[in-house]
């Protein structure tokens, strides 16, 4: 690991806790995964719509502009009338068609007549994401139902440091060296952290702000977080135990619950004897 790497402070190793004073279960562990968590910051903006008639005066319907507003230059909310059709003049029911007799009439503007016309109305509304995801075979271990929860209290409300943001979380094909043989399809992963269905989480959610709407306007910024997951034997006193940086880098150790305990908590360092 190259000291000089802006990530190398983030990312955990067992040497790593062993030397910064994590309380570890004694031994090996029986398995050390590379796993990360994803941390996703997004503004949105979703358009919803919906139709109705009115009658408006011809002045006033003459304004509408028809079609679909532009799409959104900024996350803020704002509203949008656009004409859907003409269906044609009527009496103006405020005056009884009398228009400007004997004063103007403030709903046909004088005219006696309104013009009834369908019209959309449009409202964008912003909508600000902060999730963090944690590895989907977390949630399947009863000693780390609280891990995720754990993790989202250690970050807090700043943005991750941004060492770890992640600038294309896509698939790759990668062609094969054998002669004959086609491309093959390479996950992404973090400094060698696999994110273990943490992407497709958050994909997940992304999509579901669509509902009720369409998206107009996206931008999102994700972040890995890095993770090493130990599993010790069935010996050991703690069976799970994930060690993860915090937001300076230093690492912290979050243990399993023992079988019959409702969750985990951060283990302590322990001290250098003198």
């Amino acid at each position: 690991m190259d000291p000089s790497d802006p990530v190398a402070p983030y990312l955990p190793t067992l040497g790593r806790a062993r030397a910064e004073g994590l309380a570890l279960p004694p031994g090996a562990p029986a398995e050390e995964r590379r796993v990360a968590a994803l941390v996703v910051l997004a503004s949105i903006v979703r358009r919803e719509g919906w139709t109705e008639v009115v009658d408006l005066s011809q002045e006033d319907a003459l304004q509408l502009a028809p079609g679909e507003p532009p799409l959104p230059d900024a996350f803020e909310a704002r509203a949008h009338r656009r004409l859907v059709e003409h269906l044609g003049l009527r009496p103006c029911t405020a005056c009884a068609g009398a228009g400007a007799s004997p004063v103007v009439c403030a709903s046909c503007m004088g005219d006696g007549h309104m013009r009834r016309v369908r019209i959309r109305h449009v409202q964008d509304r912003p909508i600000e994401v902060r999730e963090l995801y944690a590895p989907r075979e977390m949630s399947f271990v009863p000693a780390l139902f609280s891990f995720e929860s754990t993790l989202k209290r250690a970050l807090g409300a700043a943005d991750p440091p941004e060492p770890l943001r992640c600038l294309d979380l896509r698939p790759r094909a990668v062609r094969t060296a054998y002669r004959g043989g086609g491309d093959r399809v390479v996950e992404p992963d973090f400094q060698g952290h696999h994110f273990a269905g943490t992407i497709e989480s958050a994909v997940a959610t992304l999509g579901a702000f669509a509902t009720g709407g369409r998206i107009v306007a996206q931008a999102v910024r994700a972040y890995a977080w890095p993770l090493l997951w130990l599993r010790y034997g069935p010996g050991e006193p703690a069976r799970d135990v994930v060690v993860f940086p915090d937001l300076t880098g230093a690492l912290q150790a979050f243990s399993g619950a023992s079988p019959g305990e409702l969750g985990g908590a951060p283990l302590q360092r322990q001290h250098p004897r003198g």
